[in-house]
């Protein structure tokens, strides 16, 4: 190691071990997603997943889980209002007794109630003994679905390439008759640019109280998307007002997670505030795989093959003492250093810095297989062209005088 890089490295140890033995800590944030891999299954095979392992079917094991409890959910990042988010596989394959034992453990071993976990799931798997998990207090259901049966199945599909839709509904269905409140993530791919009309119909009839669109992401093994940079600006705005216009047609319409957004930003407008991006501050997402390695920044990170950065395991939960540990490991430091650049590049260059707060590390990654870098495709489409396009839609529908 050069001598410079050394003495920069010192420089940051400094730094951090003044934060983390300070309350509050202003250059660390306080975990608002602990993300935890209950197993790397997905009984999906959707084509533009990011997850390179969904077939092992490995789970957290009990020692695992008394680890994330003692090292993590103990500390003092850990707040009130943290969300334990079980992800980074199909959730739902395993029964709900284990989540209620997992989360029995995870207290036993922190000494502090969890009031809060959420489940990212296909709702193919949702039954009786689900829906009876669900009603528990503190837990929130996200379901993945793309849009009509024609769409959905086209990249949703079972491990025999089957469509999914059919049992995807049969599980919303469940969640509706039981009262059960859900949101809707849909994926656009380029397929989806020519249907705005009958996407939004799809979504609406689900019943979910609040819809956001991912555009397809190049992050994790996904190293290639039918839209990013193949589509123009244009397209997508096109597509984004016209969905807007046919959802808000529906009787009770459901929240669209981009104008919310887009309102949160412009309330704060008038101070200057930016927007604080959680995956590319350090410890607001706090991401642990099925076997104990730990991470921080965005999620996708974790398994991510990237031989020219060394990985993104900042250490494990086997071995260690307190959730401070990890912001003192070399690669988290090199990882971090990398991201603040890209951060100021963003301010520098970005007029809509204050909507992103610098982007997400993962798509940086994908996109240019760095971090210190500025616009990626995706936040062109996702973040420039969404703002643009429906701050032009409430200005043109705005009353005469307002």
């Amino acid at each position: 190691m050069a001598k410079l890089e050394q003495l920069e490295q010192l420089v940051e140890l400094a730094k951090l071990a003044k934060l983390v033995g300070r309350r509050p800590m202003p250059g660390l944030a306080d975990i608002q997603l602990l993300v935890l891999q209950p197993t790397p299954f997905c009984n999906l095979n959707c084509t533009y997943c990011y997850l390179p392992d969904r077939s092992l079917k490995a789970q957290m094991t009990p020692e695992t889980l008394t680890a994330v409890g003692r090292s993590i959910v103990a500390s003092p990042f850990f707040r009130e209002d943290s969300t334990v988010v079980w992800h980074a596989g199909e959730p739902l394959v395993l029964p709900p007794d284990w989540y209620a034992d997992a989360i029995a453990q995870l207290e036993a071993a922190s000494g502090r109630k969890i009031k809060r976990q959420s489940f990212q799931t296909n709702a193919t798997l949702i039954d009786n003994n689900w829906i009876t998990y669900f009603r528990k207090p503190g837990v929130s259901v996200g379901v993945s679905l793309d849009g009509p049966a024609f769409l959905n199945d086209q990249w949703r599909v079972g491990r025999g390439g089957q469509g999914t839709y059919d049992k995807a509904m049969d599980g919303i269905a469940r969640l509706r008759f039981e009262n059960i409140p859900f949101h809707i993530i849909a994926v656009v791919s380029a397929a989806s640019l020519a249907h705005p009309e009958e996407i939004a119909d799809a979504l609406v009839a689900t019943g979910a109280y609040s819809i956001g669109l991912n555009v397809e992401e190049i992050e994790g093994i996904n190293t290639s998307s039918s839209l990013l940079g193949k589509i123009t600006v244009s397209q997508y705005s096109d597509f984004l007002i016209r969905f807007v216009d046919r959802v808000e047609t529906h009787q009770n319409p459901p929240r669209l997670r981009e104008l919310d957004q887009l309102m949160q930003v412009l309330k704060t407008r008038p101070d200057r505030t930016p927007r604080r991006n959680q995956e590319n501050t350090a410890g607001a997402i706090i991401s642990v795989v099925v076997g104990g390695e730990i991470s921080t920044f965005s999620p996708e990170l974790l398994g991510t093959p990237a031989p020219d950065h060394g990985g993104f395991s900042f250490g494990n939960v086997h071995g260690l003492r307190d959730l401070g540990q990890i912001y003192f490991d070399s690669q988290f430091l090199r990882t971090l250093r990398q991201i603040s650049a890209g951060i100021t590049a963003c301010q520098k260059s970005c007029a809509h810095f204050d909507l992103c707060g610098g982007g997400a590390p993962a798509n940086k990654l994908g996109e240019h297989g760095r971090f210190d870098v500025a616009e990626t495709a995706h936040c062109r489409l996702s973040i420039k062209t969404s703002f643009d396009a429906l701050l032009s839609r409430i200005e043109a529908t705005a009353p005469v005088g307002e």
